[in-house]
């Protein structure tokens, strides 16, 4: 887990990359890193949906926009891997924003992802988060 204490944590959220295109895929990819997505992942638009193959296997998707007045942000750690601080709850962690997204396509295999899907679902939390927090 990351350490929260303010003084050891710095979140730098003035992001001067491109806009991100996110998209939560139905399954694991052990990678982390750099991929050419823009060669072999093109999803094609009918609507407001998208058909793309992954693996040889058809799937679907869905375009979620972010609550409104919500900006996703894409981070790296300008002070190492991120599990380097799991075991050392003392250490510095600074993440940097490099890309930021107003939305993010959820994709399902053989069908559309439902609106009751888990990561669509997940979205309507912040306004129970806002209504607990209000003053």
């Amino acid at each position: 887990m990351l350490a929260s204490d303010p003084t050891h944590d710095s979140i730098n959220l003035n992001c001067t990359g491109a806009s991100a295109e996110l998209h939560l895929l139905p399954c694991s990819v052990d990678h982390n890193g750099p991929a050419k997505t823009t060669t072999y992942f093109l999803p094609k638009q009918t609507g407001t949906t998208f058909e793309a193959a992954f693996r040889g296997r058809q799937i679907h998707g869905r375009s979620v926009d972010l609550p409104h007045g919500y900006t996703g942000h894409v981070v790296e750690s300008t002070t190492g891997s991120f599990g380097a601080f799991e075991n050392d709850t003392s250490a510095r962690v600074e993440l940097l924003s490099v890309e930021q997204f107003t939305s993010i396509t959820v994709w399902e295999h053989d069908q559309l992802p439902r609106p009751d899907d888990e990561a669509i679902s997940a979205l309507a939390w912040t306004k129970v988060a806002q209504s607990i927090h209000c003053d």
